[in-house]
């Protein structure tokens, strides 16, 4: 029953009947600010592929070479974009900005509904926090590398580093509260940057670089320094810089409640951007691998980043690389003000099903600014907080950061997984989606009951590979990449994993066990 009307100034609670949940109602809602385009551009800036898979170029060199490297990221980037196809029909059927939360609670059997669905939040919420640290430590490399170029005697401290990080951090979250009226334009400046950065990069690579790599070498030759006796072993080790350049399909689905018509709108934003992104890539891949002018020199790179490097033993020119650098620092910088952007959202539209903590505050929308200020202080301020790594131990900050792909990883699995067995693993596609329980109906197209973007009979049999590539590659992402292990050299996502499910479970225990339950009708709807 709903409770009696109260002031638009003031937040209406409506209790249910569910137990003693609380439902809290915001009256500001989020505006629908982005268009088809501008949101592809928002995902495409999310992850700028051909560029992000530069930053990886030192780890390629001695895990498998160019090789491991070009062939590891077709076989990546193809099994990348059959989940972003598996998720984007789910994202057809059941448009909602918690993406994985909602998916998962429409299709579980009714059982195991909540708990499913709050996992796959707290990996998803887990995993976006993460790869916005990964982003911005990233930016603020760059940034500090420039200073290198023109002061080679300059050793940037940790926490050089780290002021560099919560600077941007403010920057991006003073963006996202004040100014996100104009967002939307600054992400078509920001695609803009990227393809210019692109370009660039790679048309002064092939006319500068000299001498150049020959076919052998990016084709045939593997280079394996990780002590691993297996080549095979080296391939899948391999696979950690295709999985980060092509990812975070969900990204766009957390921005459903800014975009109009977000059943047609969204499938395309996730297969249009990420099929983009991954065909660009595989280009800008092959064009560093022959244009590396000094392997040693990328073991130890400028400022610490190999693609800086790459252009600086290349281009044999401190403007051109000084262009290039700053290009690599306005994307990286404005992709981390995206990354807040979504991460925002996620946490704003978990909150309000109760799955954090203070969820009547994270889950709110300022009246006055139109975009949830609490979720993006609270983004802002974890991000501060487990960026304080950047000045202690290394192991622990890396570990962080490769936990990214892991934890959002994961968090795909549940929603696929409970298609697959709500439909009894079905091939045909109005099985699959059919209306038989009202409260979960998916939004299907009128007069063809399917959803606007269906994957037909290859649905199931797509779902499937989804599900064993990610088991696949966790194996792989957690896995060490030199013997023999020591505790340096150990891979320990799998900790920063651990400590999440202790954390997640801990929360679940403690709050959400009586608290969530996520409102499969809850919108911000204008």
């Amino acid at each position: 029953m709903s409770s009696p009307e109260k002031d638009a100034s003031q937040v209406a609670v409506d209790q249910k009947s569910v137990g003693s949940v609380v439902e809290f109602k915001d009256p500001a809602q989020l505006e629908k600010r982005f268009s088809l385009w501008s949101t592809c551009a928002l995902q495409y800036s999310l992850i700028c592929s051909p560029l992000a898979l530069g930053t990886f170029l030192s780890t390629v060199i001695g895990v498998g070479g160019s090789p491991v490297l070009i062939y590891g990221f077709i076989l990546s980037a193809t099994m990348s974009l059959i989940i972003c196809c598996s998720l984007a029909e789910l994202a057809s059927a059941y448009p909602h900005s918690s993406a994985q939360v909602h998916w998962t609670y429409c299709l579980a059997p009714k059982a195991y509904k909540r708990v499913l669905s709050f996992a796959s939040g707290i990996l998803s919420c887990a995993g976006w926090i993460f790869a916005c640290i990964s982003s911005t430590y990233v930016a603020s490399m760059f940034i500090l590398a420039l200073a290198q170029i023109y002061h080679p005697d300059y050793v940037p401290k940790n926490w050089h580093y780290y002021l560099v990080y919560v600077a941007i951090i403010v920057a991006g979250y003073l963006i996202n509260v004040f100014f996100v009226v104009i967002l939307p334009y600054m992400i078509d400046v920001l695609v803009a940057i990227i393809n210019f950065a692109t370009l660039f990069v790679i048309i002064t690579l092939l006319i500068k670089s000299d001498p150049k790599q020959s076919a052998k070498f990016v084709f045939k030759n593997i280079i394996n320094e990780t002590g691993w006796s297996s080549n095979g072993v080296v391939f899948f080790l391999g696979l950690l810089p295709s999985i980060a350049s092509v990812c975070l399909f969900d990204g766009a689905a957390h921005m459903t409640d800014e975009i109009a018509e977000p059943e047609r709108n969204i499938p395309l934003v996730m297969v249009i951007s990420n099929s983009v992104s991954a065909v660009v890539a595989l280009f800008a891949a092959i064009v560093y691998m022959f244009c590396i002018v000094s392997m040693d020199n990328l073991s130890v790179p400028l400022g610490g980043q190999p693609i800086v490097q790459l252009m600086y033993d290349s281009f044999s020119s401190k403007t051109l690389t000084t262009i290039g650098v700053l290009c690599f620092i306005f994307t990286f910088v404005g992709s981390s003000f995206t990354y807040y952007t979504s991460t925002s959202r996620l946490i704003w539209s978990f909150s309000k099903s109760k799955g954090l903590p203070f969820g009547t505050y994270f889950g709110r929308v300022s009246q006055t600014l139109k975009t949830p200020v609490y979720a993006l202080t609270f983004v802002t301020l974890i991000c501060a907080i487990l960026g304080t790594m950047i000045m202690g131990s290394s192991t622990a900050l890396y570990a962080v950061l490769g936990s990214a792909m892991v934890c959002v990883n994961l968090s795909y699995v549940p929603p696929i997984m409970c298609l697959l067995t709500r439909s009894k693993f079905s091939m045909s596609p109005y099985v699959r989606f059919d209306n038989q329980d009202s409260s979960v109906a998916a939004v299907l197209k009128e007069g063809k009951s399917l959803p606007y973007f269906s994957l037909g009979k290859l649905g199931m049999p797509l779902n499937i590979i989804s599900v064993l590539w990610i088991c696949f590659i966790m194996i792989w992402l957690n896995f060490p990449i030199y013997y023999p292990v020591s505790t340096a050299s150990m891979n320990y996502a799998c900790v920063v994993l651990g400590c999440t499910g202790i954390f997640g479970l801990a929360v679940w225990l403690f709050y959400s066990a009586k608290h969530f339950d996520h409102d499969v009708d809850s919108k911000h709807i204008l």
